[in-house]
């Protein structure tokens, strides 16, 4: 698993590109419910949003990126946190969802991590 590192963070968040990181496996009633950060950047606003989903692997869903989503209206997550200073947002990650800033990947890569940690 290749992590960014803080120093990499910036570099990789321009238009059109994110950065995410696992932060939660949780259980409610039979359902287990994972939860991931991904931070957005577009212009000079960077955003933290929060994805839900249901793990739906045991229907023979792949893809994480492709599991159900807990509320149904926030099919692309939920903007947390807005900042024009990308420190602020990984700070309130940091402090709000335990993120570690060395622990980011670029979109894409969540499968793998998910793989690793639900085994």
């Amino acid at each position: 698993m290749k992590y960014l590192i803080e120093s990499q963070i910036e570099s990789y968040l321009r238009p059109n590109k994110s950065i995410e990181q696992f932060i939660d496996k949780t259980k409610f009633n039979d359902y287990e419910i994972l939860k991931w950060v991904a931070i957005e950047r577009e212009r000079n606003l960077y955003s933290l949003i929060l994805h839900e989903v249901f793990n739906d692997s045991a229907e023979g869903v792949e893809s994480i990126y492709d599991f159900s989503y807990v509320e149904p209206d926030d099919i692309h997550g939920k903007v947390i946190f807005e900042s024009k200073e990308l420190n602020k947002v990984l700070e309130f990650a940091e402090l709000n969802f335990k993120a570690n800033n060395n622990k980011y990947l670029t979109f894409g890569f969540l499968n793998e991590e998910i793989n690793n940690i639900t085994k």
